[in-house]
């Protein structure tokens, strides 16, 4: 049952209920990109913060036919959480190239109605000898000094040269036409695999930024025994890796 129905463009936003945030108040946009490292933290911090699922975007247009069931209930592909200052949009689905300008910015134009103040992306930096690294760096792009100041002093270090590709390249350009409050959380990842440990380190910066604990324990030792397998599989497939060419997708379901 829904409480409230909006339409930006083909996209609709429909929330299941009313829910006010406190300032300073922040929306965190999770999209699936290089190694997952969003979508897995995002879904790691819904079930650690313990955020509610308060609504959720959908479009017959641009997003593939599936309607989530979460707890016997039914959701819509891109869900929504909050709790006192925090709003979440999170999605496991990528809808079509050509869409991603339109729903970035219905999700911006959502959140600044919703009296967000600053826009927090997490994603991952692919890395050739990822296998190799035992302490992985998180990059930080924004546009806010008092937010650089924050992240410096928990390690990050400042993306000073280079390109963005993908769903948060779209989100970070509108974000800064809306003049809105953004940072961009980039650590080094796995490409192929979904890649825990890098969300786990993420999220420690994160947590740090939005000033609330989240217990990161969980997902380093999912790390350890997709890193175990994944090392195998490499060592297994690599004398052939030159003569295949195939495309493949992975997912990880999040059960939150």
């Amino acid at each position: 049952m829904s409480y409230r129905e909006e339409f930006y463009g083909d996209f609709k936003i429909v929330e299941y209920e009313p829910y006010k945030v406190k300032e300073p108040s922040f929306g965190i946009v999770a999209l699936p990109d290089t190694g997952l490292v969003g979508v897995i933290g995002a879904g790691h911090m819904v079930k650690s913060l313990n955020l509610k699922e308060v609504g959720g975007i959908d479009s017959y247009s641009y997003l593939p036919p599936i309607a989530v069931i979460s707890k016997k209930s039914i959701r819509l592909p891109i869900r929504i959480f909050a709790n006192e200052n925090i709003v979440s949009v999170y999605s496991e689905f990528m809808p079509s190239a050509p869409s991603l300008p339109i729903l970035a910015k219905a999700i911006l134009d959502y959140l600044e109605r919703r009296g967000v103040n600053t826009l927090v992306m997490s994603s991952g930096l692919a890395v050739q000898n990822r296998f190799e690294l035992e302490k992985l760096r998180t990059f930080y792009i924004t546009n806010s000094s008092e937010i650089e100041k924050i992240l410096e002093g928990v390690g990050a270090l400042p993306f000073e040269n280079g390109y963005l590709v993908g769903p948060y390249a779209v989100m970070i350009k509108e974000a800064f036409r809306y003049r809105m409050n953004v940072v961009l959380l980039l650590t080094e990842a796995f490409l192929e695999f979904p890649d825990p440990e890098a969300s786990a380190r993420n999220l420690e910066i994160l947590s740090r930024l939005i000033g609330k604990e989240i217990d990161v324990k969980e997902l380093i030792e999912q790390a350890e025994i997709i890193r175990i397998k994944a090392r195998d599989a490499m060592k297994a497939t690599m004398p052939n890796l030159s003569k295949m060419r195939k495309d493949y997708e992975l997912s990880t379901p999040l059960n939150i």
